[in-house]
């Protein structure tokens, strides 16, 4: 992967997490003019969904491989 694909991969990311934290509620955007407001939010709470969405996640993979199957 070269420099433009890294850089235009992670532009793609931040748009992915700024639509998201809009959708959620914990962001404003104003299409006029660009501009992304985070709001306020309880970090506790977050980081308690992320930790429960990371392990729901790593779970679904382990499913699909068959771990812990003899």
């Amino acid at each position: 992967m070269n420099i433009t694909s890294a850089a235009r991969l992670i532009a793609y990311g931040v748009g992915l997490g700024a639509s998201l934290l809009a959708l959620a509620g914990y962001a404003t955007f104003d299409a006029a003019t660009g501009t992304l407001d985070i709001l306020p939010f309880n970090i506790s709470v977050v980081s308690t969904w992320a930790i429960t969405a990371f392990t729901n996640a790593l779970a679904a993979v382990a499913l699909l491989r068959g771990w812990g199957k003899k």
